[in-house]
């Protein structure tokens, strides 16, 4: 058993180490460092909402019956700000892949690149 003096040596170090730890996730959080942040001009109503629509709501809707879907998972659906940010990890994923969505063809790669900014943004 440890001497409480030797657990309050160790105190110093472990609270260091969580600062540390704290100030690099704080670091990574993509949005709060990616210069493009500063300089997009991408909103959901001047950029998502259309994107969504255009692109992804003809299979990812809460308001689709199961057979429209497409195979989409159920409660996976684009409906609104919300929803993308529920899913932004997943659609920024899709987006860099290029191709597989929508399966029947779909934005170009600098639309794409577009929708990786707006969600690596925080989708705003």
């Amino acid at each position: 058993m440890r001497s409480s003096a030797s657990r309050r040596d160790a105190l110093p170090a472990v609270t260091s180490w969580l600062i540390a730890l704290a100030i690099a996730l704080a670091a990574g959080c993509g949005s709060d460092t990616d210069p493009r942040c500063d300089r997009s001009f991408l909103r959901y109503d001047n950029f998502g909402a259309p994107f969504l629509a255009n692109w992804c709501r003809a299979c990812h809707s809460a308001d689709l019956p199961a057979d429209m879907r497409q195979n989409a998972p159920a409660g996976v659906d684009f409906d609104s700000l919300g929803d993308a940010r529920r899913w932004w990890f997943e659609i920024e994923r899709t987006a860099r892949q290029g191709g597989s969505m929508p399966p029947a063809g779909g934005p170009s790669a600098s639309e794409r690149d577009l929708l990786v900014e707006w969600v690596t943004c925080g989708a705003p």
